[in-house]
C-alpha cells in the first residue's frame, strides 16, 4: 500500500484512512452478526405452517458458507492482498462512505424489525404471506451491500470482481464444498459410528476378556468402564480437521510437491485420522478401566483428540517431505538462515502447546503438571537463546499502558465462571500447603514470564511478519499491514479459546510493537496483562481466569 498524503499542519484529517476505516467496519460487522445471533434463533421456525419457513430456517448455513468462502478467498489471493486493497480505493474518486454507513444503519433497523416480526411469534402464528420472506431477504441483502459500499466505493468492488472473478468463483465453490462436506459427514455418522465401535471392540479384545458391546445403544467398553460413541466420537470431526490441514499444506507448498500424486495425501490422512480416533477411544477405555476413570473422563477425554490430530497431521506432512514420490525437489542438507530463525521463533510455542496437551490429558480437575510446561518451554527458549540476542530487549512506558488496557478489556469480556473456580479450588484443597504454594509459584512464573515470551516470539515475531511477506525476515518488526494484524490477532484469539477477547488482546500487543518497532514492547505488554490477571486471581480466587 502506498502511504497516504498527510494532512496540512495544524489541521485534523476530516476522514479516517481507508485502513483505519476498514478496521472499524470489520469490527462493526462482527458485532452486528454477534448481536443478531444472540437475539434471534431461526430454529424457532421448526414446525411453522408456511412452507417458506424451511429455507428461512436454513439461513445460518448461508452465513457459514459466506465465512468459509471469504477465508478461502484470502488464502487464494494471498500475496496480492495489499495490491487488491489499494485497488479497492482509487485515489481519483471521492468516497462518500458516511452516507453508505448511514444507509447501512437504516437498513439494519428495518431488517431487525422484519426479523422480529417473523421470529418473535409462536410457530403456528407465523404469517403465511410471501411478502415477509421477500422483505426479510431484500432487507438483509441491502444491509450487507450498504456495508460493502461503506468499506469501498462500488467502482472498486467492480474492479475487484473483474480482476479476481476466478478466485471469487473458486472461493465460493470451496465455501459450498466445506458446508456440504459437513452435511455429508453428518449423514454418514451412523455407519461410521458402527464401524468405529467394531474396531474399538476388536482392539479391546486383545487385552480385556470382558468386553461389553451394545450396537443398538452404541456403547462399548469393559465391565468396569464403558463409553457411548457420540457423533463427535465417530471420527468424522478428526477426518475433517486433518483434511483441512492437508489442503492448506498442499496449497502453501504447491511449488515443492508433485501433482497429481500429492492428492493421495487427502485419503491417506483421512484414513489415518479415523484409525487414530478408534485407537484413542480404545486407550481411553483402557485408561478408565486400569488407571483412573476420573482422568479418562477429564483431561484425556478432552485433550486426546488434539493429540491424535497433531500426530496424524504433522506425521503425514513429515512423511511427505521425506518421500521423493510426493516432493518435486530434493531438499538441501544445509538449512538457510531464515529457516533457522523461524525455527527459533516458533519452537518454544510448539513445545508449550505440546506440553499443554500431554499434561492436560493426564490430569483431571486442574493441570497438576503445569510446572512441566514451564520447564520444557524454558528449555526451548534457552536452546535458542543465541537467536534472540540481536533483538533489542529494552522496554517503554507505552508498552505498560497497552498491557493494562488489554487487561481491562479481558476482564470486561471474560465472564465470571464460578463453577470452574469452585472446581479448581476443590482440586487444590487436598494438596499439602507446600505443594499448593509450589504449584501457584510455577503458575505465576509461567503466566508472567515464560508464556508471554513464547507467544510473542511466535505471533508478533513470526506470524505477523509472515502475513506481510513470504520472506518474513526482511520485514522490520512493527511494520505490518492491517490485514496481517487482524489475521494474526484472530489466530491468537483462537489459540486462547476466547476469540473476541483474545483477538483484541492480539491487536493491543501488535500496537505496542508498532510504537518503537521492538518485539520487547509486545512482550512487556503481554507480561503486564498476565501479571495483573495473576494478582487479581490470587486476591479474589477467581481461578477461572487461569483455565
Amino acid at each position: 500500500m502506498t502511504p497516504e498524503t498527510p494532512p496540512p499542519r495544524g489541521r485534523l484529517p476530516l476522514s479516517p484512512s481507508p485502513a483505519l476505516r476498514g478496521t472499524w467496519l470489520l469490527v462493526l460487522l462482527g458485532l452486528e452478526l454477534l448481536a443478531l445471533t444472540l437475539r434471534f434463533d431461526t430454529q424457532g421456525l421448526t414446525g411453522a405452517a408456511p412452507g417458506w419457513t424451511r429455507w428461512l430456517g436454513a439461513a445460518p448455513a448461508g452465513v457459514h458458507i459466506g465465512l468459509a468462502s471469504v477465508a478461502a478467498f484470502l488464502v487464494i489471493v494471498g500475496p496480492r492482498l495489499p495490491t487488491l486493497w489499494q485497488g479497492l480505493h482509487p485515489p481519483v474518486r471521492q468516497h462518500r462512505w458516511g452516507l453508505w454507513l448511514a444507509g447501512h444503519g437504516v437498513a439494519l433497523s428495518v431488517f431487525i424489525l422484519v426479523t422480529a416480526a417473523i421470529l418473535d411469534v409462536e410457530p403456528a402464528a407465523v404469517r403465511p404471506s410471501l411478502l415477509w420472506p421477500v422483505a426479510w431477504g431484500l432487507s438483509g441483502a441491502t444491509v450487507f451491500l450498504l456495508w460493502l459500499g461503506a468499506l469501498a466505493p462500488p467502482s472498486g468492488w467492480g474492479h475487484l470482481m473483474h480482476q479476481e472473478y476466478a478466485a471469487v468463483l473458486g472461493a465460493s465453490l470451496v465455501g459450498v464444498g466445506a458446508w456440504g462436506s459437513g452435511q455429508i459427514s453428518q449423514a454418514l455418522w451412523t455407519p461410521l459410528t458402527e464401524t468405529t465401535l467394531g474396531v474399538v471392540r476388536a482392539l479391546l479384545g486383545l487385552v480385556y476378556p470382558d468386553v461389553y458391546y451394545d450396537l443398538a445403544e452404541q456403547v462399548v467398553g469393559t465391565a468396569m468402564f464403558q463409553v457411548t460413541i457420540a457423533p463427535a466420537c465417530s471420527g468424522y470431526e478428526g477426518v475433517g480437521c486433518v483434511t483441512l490441514l492437508l489442503l492448506l499444506y498442499l496449497w502453501w507448498f504447491r511449488r515443492h510437491l508433485r501433482f497429481p500424486q500429492s492428492l493421495l495425501l487427502l485419503p491417506i490422512g483421512a484414513v489415518a485420522a479415523w484409525g487414530d480416533n478408534a485407537l484413542r477411544l480404545a486407550v481411553l477405555i483402557a485408561l478408565g478401566t486400569s488407571v483412573s476413570p476420573a482422568v479418562a473422563q477429564g483431561g484425556f477425554h478432552s485433550q486426546a483428540g488434539w493429540i491424535a490430530f497433531l500426530l496424524v497431521g504433522l506425521g503425514v506432512i513429515v512423511m511427505t517431505q521425506r518421500c521423493a514420490f510426493f516432493t518435486a525437489t530434493t531438499p538441501s542438507p544445509a538449512v538457510p538462515a531464515p529457516v533457522q530463525y523461524a525455527t527459533a521463533l516458533l519452537v518454544p510455542l510448539l513445545v508449550l502447546m505440546a506440553t499443554i496437551v500431554l499434561t492436560s490429558a493426564l490430569s483431571s480437575g486442574i493441570d497438576y503438571l503445569y510446572p512441566v510446561r514451564v520447564v520444557t518451554t524454558s528449555g526451548a527458549l534457552w536452546a535458542f537463546r543465541k537467536a534472540y540476542r540481536p533483538l533489542a530487549w529494552t522496554w517503554s512506558w507505552p508498552a505498560l499502558v497497552f498491557g493494562m488496557a488489554v487487561c481491562g478489556v479481558w476482564m470486561v469480556l471474560e465472564p465470571a465462571d464460578h463453577h470452574r473456580s469452585t472446581v479448581v479450588a476443590a482440586s487444590l484443597a487436598p494438596l499439602p500447603e507446600g505443594l499448593t504454594m509450589i504449584w501457584i509459584g510455577f503458575r505465576v512464573l509461567g503466566a508472567v514470564l515464560i508464556v508471554p515470551v513464547a507467544e510473542e516470539l511466535a505471533f508478533r515475531g513470526y506470524v505477523l511478519r509472515k502475513l506481510v511477506a513470504s520472506d518474513f525476515a526482511t520485514v522490520r518488526p512493527g511494520r505490518f499491514t492491517l490485514l496481517a494484524c487482524l489475521l494474526s490477532s484472530a489466530l491468537f484469539g483462537m489459540l486462547h479459546g476466547r476469540w473476541l477477547a483474545g483477538t483484541l488482546a492480539g491487536i493491543g500487543y501488535a500496537l505496542a510493537l508498532r510504537q518503537r518497532g521492538q518485539l520487547a514492547d509486545a512482550v512487556v505488554a503481554h507480561m503486564t496483562t498476565n501479571a495483573l490477571l495473576a494478582a487479581y486471581v490470587l486476591a479474589h480466587h477467581r481461578w477461572s481466569l487461569w483455565v
